[in-house]
């Protein structure tokens, strides 16, 4: 006796066709462009330090020479500059101290 089984595919260990071609696609872009990507992304990165070199100015130099003052700094020291510069609003330290800030809130 001839006994027919299901005849479904069990297709679950197998991609979609769409996923394989949207992979092949993607990996066919990515090799066309990767002569054309490269060069550009190394031109982008060096220019990107060249000119953070130029125009950078003595801001980043300033930051860390200020800090190592700071910490150098006992705290008596500490608030007396605090106190010094809590009248132009620089940094939290015109918040710490509760005075309340210019800003209307409507």
């Amino acid at each position: 006796m001839l006994v027919i089984q299901d005849m479904k595919h069990h297709k679950d260990h197998q991609a979609p066709f769409w996923k394989l071609a949207l992979g092949g696609m993607a990996a066919g872009t990515a090799l066309y462009f990767f002569p054309f990507l490269v060069p550009a992304l190394a031109f982008v990165l060096l220019a990107g330090l060249l000119l953070r070199g130029v125009f950078a100015g003595p801001g980043m130099y300033m930051r860390h020479a200020f800090a190592a003052r700071w910490q150098t700094m006992n705290e008596e020291q500490r608030s007396a500059m605090r106190e010094r510069y809590a009248a132009h609003g620089c940094g939290p330290w015109h918040k710490m101290h509760g005075e309340k800030s210019n800003t209307n809130n409507a």
